[in-house]
């Protein structure tokens, strides 16, 4: 929530004060089972409800595991993808920001501007953290993203989440 939030002050210090306004926040992950690793299970069931309380939407997609035991996120990126383009369909928004390196998403965002047209206009941005530091990997944008937006430095120890769950 913290982070939608300074993005959102900072679009409005540059495009005025009701420029933006923050309608939803989402949080999409992957859950580990609760018979297979009951420790991680309880540490991500403590934060999704710690991040209900204070606003965001969360969506948990169990993990797979592989045949060595090893946990696997698949379908994170397929559900995040359809809440977009469905959200766009009914209007619920008109720009979304994905922090995300998923190029999986690619496709969808695609599909959420071919919905544009002469009554609507539909933006995707792609948030990551950013780093300028040598030896720092910068993130992988989306490649469909028309926004590219580094999270600053600054903006994420401002937004971290300090809690231990």
């Amino acid at each position: 929530m913290e982070l939608g939030k300074a993005l959102v002050r900072e679009d409005q210090a540059r495009y005025g004060k009701n420029s933006h306004v923050l309608t939803c926040v989402r949080y999409y992950t992957g859950i580990h089972d609760l018979a297979r690793n009951p420790a991680q299970h309880g540490v991500m069931t403590r934060r999704l409800q710690a991040y209900e309380l204070a606003g965001v939407s969360t969506v948990a997609i169990p993990l797979r595991y592989d045949s060595y035991g090893k946990a696997r996120e698949k379908g994170v990126d397929v559900r995040l993808s359809i809440d977009m383009v469905r959200f766009a369909r009914k209007g619920l928004f008109d720009v979304a920001v994905v922090v995300s390196e998923d190029s999986d998403i690619d496709e969808a965002v695609q599909d959420l501007y071919d919905l544009r047209d002469h009554e609507r206009w539909l933006a995707v941005e792609n948030a990551l953290p950013h780093s300028k530091k040598p030896g720092v990997r910068n993130p992988r944008w989306l490649a469909s993203a028309k926004r590219r937006r580094p999270i600053t430095n600054t903006m994420f120890a401002q937004v971290k989440d300090p809690n231990r769950y």
